[in-house]
């Protein structure tokens, strides 16, 4: 229309009105949908260049159900692109029928076949905790045995909170708080998939148990009896209390290991450091101290066994999670400070061991140079460690040194981008999904998430068009 219009109006002022009245024209769905399909191809050809030029790449891994019932498995990849490290949708590959880690495992292979990728290249696969596709790359399965490791997560996906209860008793509870000026004017109501709910749960649940007390003692129902039997039970609350100050401390971790391009070596660290504060908390465990036990300190009540069973359980739940992470502190230390690093020690050895084709010779005098580099030292303390590497160390001057840092900083800690990016998904679903093929799906949650700016003027001549997931 543009162009017939240029051609047949020759009044200028005229031809700019009708030219304008056009451009306001909203474009058709049809053509709509071939933009987003220019766009979320050329972005994805772009990261797929990419990706077969990075030496070392890692996956994170997590699942998803849509509301048609298809289980949609996001695949995010980080990799360093020359500049700086990326961490990018790879893909979202719909699930049909079971969802085992063999299936997930042939899914994410053939994904590599079909996109020419090296799925060898591969040097850590990050989950939402299942262990069976982490299996097959550790036993071989995918030929990079003995250079890729598998790390589980703690956390679960946040989603909304679930709502109900019985409306009347809801309101009465509610006006109670009020009318008594508590401090918060309702209970909060547990979600399993809510990686933070348990521990608010318990929290509000402690902080308003006199106003609960009271509340339950005016009720005349049956269940309200029972109720407070229960609420008045020392031996439980001591027990509700002891829990709400340990989820509390759970939430802090979960908080702490949440955000994007965090390292895995900061992630690692708090995990460690955890480790170490529950056999603190298990020493604090004791009548009079308490220090890291607050709630229950405040409250009276006594420790009983099963506290401190807890606490071991936890400790053994963490010991055994992890006890497949095979990178050594020694090697996840130096990325973060190679000028702690004892280079007359096993150091070397042990980076061989995660990256076969280290030259440890050659890996220990280069630490001895770094180690002797004033200037470097001071590039370290300006530039952080996660620049040190890439843009102050010499690739030519010591490339083991430099391999070594980049295959471990590629490494993702966590799902949290895989799980941040369902957020989007659920946008697009919820109004969409019927209409949507898995391919469309995937082409709207590429433009979404992208912070890849195409060439609008190679795929389109007219005005640049706006999308909306």
């Amino acid at each position: 229309m543009l162009a017939a219009i240029e051609e047949v109006v020759t009044d200028e002022k005229t031809r700019k009105n009708i030219t304008d009245a056009i451009k306001q024209i909203p474009i058709s769905d049809t053509s709509n949908m071939r933009r987003v399909e220019s766009l979320a191809s050329d972005v994805f050809e772009t990261l797929l260049d990419k990706l077969r030029k990075a030496e070392v790449m890692s996956l994170a891994v997590d699942e998803s159900t849509d509301n048609s019932d298809v289980a949609q498995l996001c695949l995010y990849v980080r990799f360093f692109d020359g500049e700086c490290f990326r961490e990018d949708l790879l893909g979202l590959i719909p699930m049909e029928g079971h969802t085992t880690g063999e299936i997930i495992f042939t899914k994410i292979a053939s994904f590599f076949e079909e996109n020419n990728l090296d799925l060898a290249r591969v040097n850590m696969l990050v989950t939402d905790g299942g262990q069976g596709s982490g299996a097959r790359w550790e036993d071989g399965s995918c030929g990079s045995a003995g250079e890729i490791s598998a790390l589980p997560q703690i956390h679960q996906r946040d989603h909304g909170l679930c709502h109900g209860n019985y409306c009347l008793q809801h309101r009465l509870f509610r006006k109670l708080l009020t009318d008594m000026s508590a401090e918060y004017k309702d209970l909060l109501i547990h979600n399993d998939i809510r990686w933070l709910s348990k521990g608010n749960v318990l929290k509000r649940f402690c902080e308003l148990r006199g106003e609960i007390l009271v509340f339950l003692r005016s009720s005349k129902l049956k269940k309200a009896g029972r109720f407070l039997s229960l609420m008045e039970n020392d031996e439980l609350n001591a027990v509700v209390c002891f829990l709400s100050d340990v989820f509390q401390h759970l939430n802090q971790l979960n908080m702490e290991l949440q955000g994007r391009e965090k390292t895995v070596a900061e992630l690692v660290e708090k995990l460690h450091a955890f480790q170490r504060k529950l056999s603190l908390f298990s020493a604090d465990l004791c009548p009079g101290k308490m220090l890291h036990f607050p709630t229950l300190r405040k409250s009276g009540l006594q420790i009983t066994e099963v506290m401190s069973g807890f606490i071991d359980s936890l400790k053994n739940n963490f010991s055994t999670r992890f006890e497949d992470f095979s990178i050594s502190s020694e090697v996840m230390r130096f990325v973060k400070d190679p000028f702690w690093v004892n280079v007359e020690a096993d150091f070397a050895l042990k980076g061989k061991e995660l990256v076969s084709s280290l030259d440890e010779g050659s890996l220990q005098l280069e630490l001895i140079d770094i180690q002797s580099s004033d200037d470097l030292r001071q590039s370290l303390l300006q530039a952080g460690f996660e620049k040190f590497w890439t843009h102050e160390v010499s690739p030519e001057k010591f490339p083991q040194s430099r391999g070594l840092s980049l295959f471990l900083l590629t490494m993702f800690g966590s799902t949290y981008t895989c799980e941040s990016s369902f957020s989007h998904m659920n946008a697009i679903k919820t109004h969409n999904r019927i209409s949507l093929t898995d391919q469309h799906l995937q082409h709207c949650l590429r433009i979404a998430l992208t912070t890849y700016t195409p060439d609008f003027t190679a795929l389109s001549k007219s005005n640049k068009c706006h999308f909306s997931h």
